[in-house]
């Protein structure tokens, strides 16, 4: 059983990142950062609740807050799914692949990996009610699921988790903090940016609300890529020993 490397799959991951990318730019640009762009400026502004406000009322104005937002972020979510599936069939085809064909194939398969985004989710969130470990762990071992759906051309949704499942024998934890280590990363430098240009333009409803819906997308998109460019390199390195002619 191969050991995964998570220095082999980071080289392997910037090298991915530095491929097409004008290519990749612009499928992120459109299906990562637009739509984030778009329910950030003009979406619902999270409810403050009052001053002195009982737990009960800041609850209440969260939870409000939450369900004003699903309908923004399930759009962001498809979006997602789609450009992803196109950046991986770009850095995963076996021969030359144009943007549209690329495109065409993140459509075509778009029931799948959304069946397959439905699956992951349901067990994940099972596995964090149960202690949150068992989830942690479910995140590793489920994470190639997209990379073989875009690899195999894989219909089937439990086909491409079982084929996850059997890639990431023992190294489903390795993979997870690989994965939880890149995004704390990207997540603090979001958070000291973000806190920058809040403290010089404000957070009120204008120029404030623009330059803070830019930061949210534009590190929302950078941390899917990194996360797409992450589970492809993680796939071609355990992969590939099981499959001679992959990528050849």
């Amino acid at each position: 059983m191969v050991k995964f490397d998570m220095g082999a799959a980071w080289d392997d991951s910037v090298q991915l990142l530095k491929s097409h990318t004008a290519l990749i730019g612009t499928i992120a640009g459109v299906f990562f950062f637009l739509p984030a762009l778009a329910v950030a400026w003009f979406g619902p502004v999270p409810i403050e609740p009052p001053a002195g406000a009982s737990v009960e009322q800041s609850m209440a104005a969260l939870q409000q807050t939450f369900r004003q937002m699903i309908p923004g972020q399930i759009i962001v979510a498809l979006a997602t799914i789609v450009g992803s599936a196109a950046i991986l069939r770009l850095w995963l085809a076996r021969s030359g692949i144009s943007v549209g064909e690329a495109l065409t194939f993140g459509l075509m398969f778009f029931p799948t990996l959304f069946a397959v985004q439905l699956l992951s989710g349901l067990a994940i969130g099972v596995g964090l009610i149960l202690l949150i470990i068992p989830g942690l762990y479910l995140v590793g071992r489920l994470t190639l699921a997209a990379p073989s759906v875009a690899d195999r051309s894989l219909y089937n949704p439990f086909e491409a988790l079982k084929t996850s499942w059997e890639l990431t024998r023992n190294n489903g934890w390795a993979i997870f903090f690989f994965l939880f280590l890149v995004t704390i990363v990207i997540f603090i430098a979001a958070m000291i940016v973000g806190l920058v240009v809040g403290l010089v333009a404000g957070t009120d409803d204008g120029i404030g609300r623009m330059l803070g819906g830019v930061i949210e997308a534009g590190f929302g998109a950078l941390g899917s890529l990194v996360s797409v460019a992450i589970s492809a390199a993680a796939y071609r390195q355990l992969a590939t020993p099981t499959m001679p002619d992959v990528f050849q």
